[in-house]
């Protein structure tokens, strides 16, 4: 599994824990299954504890740049896919924002549609000049 291979994993982890599912390590098992590489484990566990104890900083982040929207009417994918690239973005600041942007684009138009990748890259791109103009804090 690539790190892209993880990332996905990460995001339909949090999708389904924020569907109250409780499948955990299960589903995670699962989706490694196949092409496991040394660290994407340690990463998706990282992806999702820092998802779940940032998770009002980065809904709030998520809140304050959308346009026009409300968070409880976005998607349910679409917030675990921005979650996970807001937490990257944010907080672990170990992949390049572009290509974190990059990367939950094409997550959103896997798991949901083209218009999807569009709001998502509006969202984060709002995200990433907040950031910016605020010193690197959003």
């Amino acid at each position: 599994m690539s790190r892209k291979s993880a990332r996905a994993a990460a995001v339909q982890m949090v999708f389904e824990n924020m569907l109250g599912g409780d499948g955990g390590e299960d589903t995670l098992q699962g989706l490694i299954a196949f092409t496991p590489e040394e660290g994407d484990a340690a990463f998706i566990d990282q992806v999702l504890q820092g998802v779940e104890e940032n998770a009002f900083e980065i809904d709030d982040l998520i809140e304050k740049n959308l346009k026009g929207w409300a968070l409880n009417r976005i998607a349910k994918v679409d917030q675990a896919v921005l979650r996970v690239a807001i937490w990257e973005m944010c907080y672990d600041r170990t992949t390049p924002d572009a290509v974190v942007i990059n990367e939950a684009v094409t997550l959103a138009q896997r798991f949901n549609t083209p218009g999807a990748g569009k709001f998502v890259n509006g969202v984060l791109s709002a995200v990433l000049e907040a950031r910016n103009q605020q010193g690197e804090k959003a």
